[in-house]
């Protein structure tokens, strides 16, 4: 297994020196992509909470961890917020932990409904509320600071 972290690692590395354009890899939850270096070339790192304890704890370990490995840009995504009080909750943790909150997205059946289709939500509903936020965190990264 190793091998295959190292070649990830490698195939990583290779695409951000040789590729213009982004790369966006969607790597399973957890650390051990990050306790293997498999993300040490990465430039921006999106970290995705939801509002359950056991995520938000996983997210601060992520960020921790990512900042130590220097990606030099780390963003909180909150997702599937059901409520005011979810977002508040996501929100206050995230300020507490000194994370990038980029944006909160709603709970939207949007992104279900597209997916048993198999389109993507933009193609299935452009004007849905977590359509409409998550262009404009495309926007924002399109922009980013460096």
């Amino acid at each position: 297994m190793c091998g295959a972290h190292a070649a990830v690692r490698s195939l990583l590395a290779e695409m951000v020196q040789t590729y213009a354009r982004p790369t966006i890899i969607d790597m399973e939850a957890g650390l051990e992509h990050l306790t293997r270096g498999t993300a040490r070339a990465v430039d921006t790192m999106l970290i995705v909470v939801e509002p359950y304890y056991k995520s938000m704890e996983t997210a601060a370990r992520t960020h921790d961890m990512t900042r130590e490995l220097g990606v030099r840009h780390v963003y909180t995504i909150a997702n599937k917020s059901r409520s005011t009080d979810d977002e508040v909750a996501l929100r206050q943790f995230c300020r507490q932990r000194s994370l990038d909150l980029l944006v909160v997205l709603p709970e939207d059946d949007t992104i279900q409904q597209a997916d048993r289709l198999g389109m993507a939500p933009l193609d299935y509903d452009a004007v849905a509320p977590v359509v409409t936020r998550l262009r404009e965190v495309a926007q924002h990264l399109g922009h980013g600071s460096s």
